[in-house]
């Protein structure tokens, strides 16, 4: 049974499951380059849990680490970390194997939140996805385990199914929120902000919940109405317009092409 854990980062994932866990079990440390955020995670926890920056610190008798760091982090870390083989380790990364690990770690694993976290934005952790994969049995269990303490949404997925949940998330996700930092800057520039969207975006997502994305697609490039595609692009800068034309493109080529 996991009873207690080593948290290495002290970014946004790591401070929403830190704070999600220590209820659960012992968070003895939070290990960070950055001694500053560190100490500030290490506060929000319990008076028990210390801030670390050396890795030779770290201490070596708990019974999870979790590896909360940049997906480019993880390997050189493991590697840097040396003599803490007796608990499990784990990554958070939608796009790292779990073979990142082999050969270095005896019980290992992947624990990963379907989420996009940041430090001042609470988040309902029973909400949120968590998808388990573990390099043995047991490890799946133990982390299957700890994982229902505290979200009610628990599935296993291997590493290759745990990368295309990533790609479908970074287009769902981080493209459309870069999509509407462009509606932004359009709004703005005649007087109102992305605000004004909010009644257009609550109901595209409601529509979704009752037809597929395909089925919901709306606009001027669903409709093939083309002189309102080349006036906006017009209108638009460079890097927008280019935008805005490729997107367009790839919309129309789903619906008229395979007609």
């Amino acid at each position: 049974m996991i009873k207690s854990c080593v948290v290495i980062g002290s970014g946004n994932v790591a401070t929403h499951l830190a704070k999600a866990l220590a209820p659960h079990i012992e968070v003895r440390q939070i290990f960070s380059r950055n001694i500053t955020h560190a100490e500030e995670l290490a506060r929000a926890i319990s008076p028990s849990c210390t801030a670390i920056d050396d890795a030779g610190a770290i201490d070596c008798d708990a019974d999870l680490y979790l590896m909360l760091v940049t997906d480019d982090s993880i390997s050189a870390l493991v590697r840097e970390i040396r003599g803490c083989d007796r608990g499990i380790w784990v990554h958070t990364s939608g796009s790292v194997g779990l073979d990142v690990f082999d050969g270095m770690r005896a019980h290992c694993g992947v624990f990963y939140p379907l989420q996009t976290f940041s430090k001042n934005k609470e988040v309902d952790m029973r909400q949120v996805p968590l998808f388990i994969e573990g390099g043995d049995a047991e490890t799946e269990h133990e982390l299957t385990a700890l994982a229902s303490k505290i979200s009610g949404k628990v599935s296993l997925l291997n590493s290759e199914g745990r990368r295309r949940l990533h790609i479908a998330a970074v287009f769902a996700c981080n493209f459309v929120n870069y999509l509407w930092t462009v509606a932004d800057r359009q709004l703005r520039m005649c007087g109102t902000d992305i605000h004004a969207l909010d009644p257009l975006l609550k109901e595209t997502m409601e529509k979704i919940a009752t037809l597929s994305p395909e089925e919901a697609q709306t606009g001027p490039a669903r409709r093939g109405d083309m002189h309102v595609i080349d006036r906006h692009i017009s209108m638009l800068g460079d890097n927008d317009a280019e935008l805005y034309e490729m997107i367009s493109r790839q919309i129309y080529n789903t619906y008229h092409e395979q007609n």
